[in-house]
Order: C-alpha cells, then sequence, then structure tokens
C-alpha cells in the first residue's frame, strides 16, 4: 500500500496498488490520530495484477470514507482500467461527496468510456469514528458485513443498486447503520466469498459469517482469518477491515478529604 500523491483539499487517503501473484500480508494503515479507524487490507491476484481496487480517504471533518471495487474478470486483464478508475473515484470523494454520489458519478464516468464493455460492483461506506455512524451504498456488491465487538458477526443492512458501468444515470440509496466501539467492519470481494460457496450455500455469505465469528479480534486477525497464507492466487481476493476505536473513558475526579 502506498500514500496517495495528490488527496486534495488537505485530505489523506491510502490506496492499494497492483497485487502480487502471493497473497499480501495484511499491513495496518495508520490514519490521521483523529480518526483513530485501525485499518487493515489484505489482497491476492493471478500474474500480479488484478482488478479489485479500494480507497481509503479520509477529509478535514474527520468522517474517513472507503470504497472497495471489482472489476469483472480476473487478473491483468481486468486490472488494465483500474488506475483510471481510481482517478475518477479519488476525485469525487475529495470533494466530499456521500457515498451514493461516489457511485453515481463513477458509475457515469464508465458508462461515458465504454471501458471494455466492462462492468464494475463497488460498495462505499462513510465512517464516523465519534458517532460510530456508518453510511453504505451499495453498487451490486456483497456485503458489508461487521463484526462486533462481543464476537458475533453479521451483514449489514443496505439498499441494492445496478453494478457499475451497465446503465447511465443510476441513482445509489444510502443507507445509516450505527457502530460501537471496537466493532470491525469487513469489506470482501467475491474472491473470498467463492472460496466458501457450496451448494446450500451458493454466495458463501453463511460460510464467510461463521469463519469472520470464529476469527480473532483485530482488523489484522480478520484479514488472516478470511485470506489466509496458504490460499492460492487463482482468483482476485480482497479483504479490507476497518474497526472503529475504544470508546474513552473520562476519568472520575477524586472528593478530597476535608
Amino acid at each position: 500500500m502506498s500514500g496517495m500523491d495528490d488527496p486534495g483539499r488537505g485530505e489523506v487517503a491510502v490506496a492499494a496498488r497492483g497485487a502480487r501473484d502471493d497473497v499480501r500480508a495484511a499491513a495496518p494503515v495508520h490514519l490521521p490520530t483523529w480518526s483513530r479507524l485501525n485499518v487493515a487490507a489484505k489482497q491476492s491476484a493471478p500474474a500480479g495484477n488484478g482488478g479489485d481496487f479500494f480507497e481509503v480517504i479520509q477529509q478535514r471533518d474527520g468522517r474517513v470514507t472507503v470504497v472497495l471495487a471489482d472489476v469483472c474478470g480476473n487478473g491483468p486483464s481486468a486490472a488494465a482500467p483500474v488506475s483510471s478508475l481510481r482517478w475518477i473515484l479519488r476525485q469525487t470523494i475529495a470533494r466530499g461527496e456521500a457515498p451514493g454520489v461516489v457511485l453515481a458519478a463513477l458509475n457515469d464516468w464508465i458508462v461515458a468510456q465504454r471501458i471494455d464493455d466492462r462492468f464494475v460492483t463497488a460498495v462505499c461506506v462513510r465512517i464516523d469514528a465519534v458517532t460510530g455512524r456508518a453510511e453504505i451504498a451499495s453498487a451490486g456488491h456483497l456485503g458489508p458485513f461487521v463484526k462486533r465487538a462481543g464476537g458475533d458477526a453479521e451483514e449489514l443492512p443496505y439498499a441494492v443498486g445496478l453494478a457499475l458501468g451497465i446503465l447511465p444515470a443510476q441513482t445509489y440509496q444510502e443507507t445509516s447503520v450505527a457502530l460501537e466501539p471496537e466493532d470491525a467492519l469487513v469489506l470482501v470481494t467475491d474472491g473470498i466469498t467463492d472460496r466458501l460457496a457450496t451448494a446450500g450455500d451458493q454466495l458463501g455469505e453463511h460460510a464467510l459469517l461463521e469463519r469472520l465469528a470464529r476469527a480473532r479480534h483485530g482488523s489484522e486477525s480478520i484479514c488472516g482469518a478470511l485470506l489466509g497464507a496458504d490460499a492460492r492466487a487463482t482468483e482476485d481476493a480482497t479483504v479490507l477491515v476497518m474497526q472503529l476505536p475504544r470508546r474513552h473513558r473520562r476519568a472520575t475526579p477524586v472528593a478530597r478529604a476535608g
């Protein structure tokens, strides 16, 4: 992972560039102290590059916008349009747009460019680490999921939107959810869930939730549980985890005697 060269208007950004042909170790992304989110990611891709990519951008008001996207296909052919997609995505987020607006802008740009008739699934989340409020918009993407501080795992509610690049002028509704201190928000691409799919669980959601519930708490531990070091890079796969900080407790003044 590497920092963005020109995030714009004082925002701080962290981006994952092309994944190597091995499974990349989960490395925490330390955002400025006012966000206090603990962010980690892990990726794999065949032949060194893939169509999965993500952005983590913190804005001046302290909120953090996260986008995880998956270009249809695998390997270098899917990776080809990623640089252009990332550029327009950064420009939109840097303006402070809401998640639904971010996805709508990216969709219109993809349709106008006619990028190899490809479509892109994506999920955009804007998190306020102070209040725990998360705003979610989805374009045909699975999840997001959450591992609660108490250990339970669940899929968060979200409004279903059409994948990017299919039809112009799409509207992406937003859903607002409340997260508690130390809850971990988990975003994955289908390269994670496809490996877990069975005849009775064709999308792999139930298996992912079971594995997530068993995982040790912490962003890096969750990445390792969903994309282990033994995973083969036969298809693009990405997991991105953002864990909220602990709740600060104010010290209670001690009454003085006399």
